[in-house]
């Protein structure tokens, strides 16, 4: 019995990385809600037209999935960026800039599927905002790390509330589209790629850094 049960335990979890890969693949390539659980399903590899349903109970539920595994991954990344030497904790703007996008340009570098998870992100970053889409159902969760909203919110600290909450805004939309385009022009010749993520950087540096406007 429990060898039949291992076995089960096996293809499950192989049937639920099928579904993960082919999902994250085809929500990145085309969009979240332009993909139907079919296509999904057959592009897995699945008979069972039931089986995502299954497994993650809905396209939301596997979208989850495919956010909570690669989250997890580049918070353990970020962790050295939020260690804030006494002697650069002054200029915090850079510090923030560089604890959000760092992680993110480390994953790219171990692994290849990350281009499709920043992709996804980008997409989520307008409609999960109560800035831009305040009628949302999307239901998306993501990982918080305090040591990071701490960093965020004393870059930002010299802003009003609704200031703050667009330039965060701006600084989530800026990151993810601006990676996600530069992984997709420099596929080929990647020559320039690391000088073209030092300047996403500095436009979150400055984007968080800048005063009120007036």
């Amino acid at each position: 019995m429990a060898g039949s049960g291992n076995k089960h335990s096996a293809r499950s979890a192989e049937t639920r990385r099928r579904f993960i890969e082919a999902g994250q693949h085809l929500f990145a390539s085309r969009s979240i809600d332009s993909v139907s659980l079919n296509e999904i399903t057959v592009a897995a590899g699945q008979k069972n037209r039931n089986a995502l349903q299954y497994h993650f109970g809905s396209k939301e539920g596997l979208l989850q999935s495919i956010v909570d595994l690669h989250a997890r991954r580049v918070a353990d990344l970020r962790q050295p960026y939020l260690v804030v030497d006494a002697a650069h904790e002054d200029n915090t703007s850079q510090l923030a800039a560089r604890a959000l996008i760092c992680p993110l340009i480390d994953y790219v570098g171990q692994n290849p599927t990350a281009i499709d998870y920043i992709t996804i992100l980008s997409q989520l970053a307008a409609l999960n905002s109560p800035l831009f889409s305040p009628d949302s159902e999307s239901n998306i969760r993501f990982q918080h790390d305090k040591k990071l909203e701490t960093l965020l919110q004393r870059a930002l600290g010299h802003l009003e509330p609704a200031e703050m909450r667009r330039r965060l805004f701006l600084t989530v939309s800026l990151t993810f589209h601006g990676l996600a385009d530069i992984i997709r022009a420099t596929t080929v010749n990647q020559k320039n790629r690391a000088l073209l993520f030092e300047q996403v950087i500095l436009a979150v540096d400055s984007l968080l850094a800048a005063p009120p406007l007036k």
